[in-house]
């Protein structure tokens, strides 16, 4: 028994396309390149010194801190 049935007519199929004859990818304009391409507005000046450096590093190691020791009292207290 044969796997291929040779009396089945398959359609010709076309020879791919050598890679040579294929267009070029152009470049995206840049008007397209973004759905909010246009709407941004640059940061002001004044905003770049608003906060000291240690200022947010200080309210990520309390809200750390916070946790880490609500941890460690539940596990102590169970």
């Amino acid at each position: 028994m044969a796997l291929t049935d040779p009396t089945v007519r398959r359609p010709p199929t076309a020879p791919p396309t050598p890679p040579a004859a294929r267009p070029a990818p152009t470049e995206t304009p840049e008007c397209e390149a973004s759905t909010c391409a246009g709407i941004s507005t640059p940061e002001s000046v004044e905003l770049h010194n608003a906060w000291p450096g240690w200022v947010p590093l200080l309210l990520i190691a309390l809200m750390v801190l916070s946790c880490l020791g609500f941890a460690v009292g539940r596990i102590a207290g169970w």
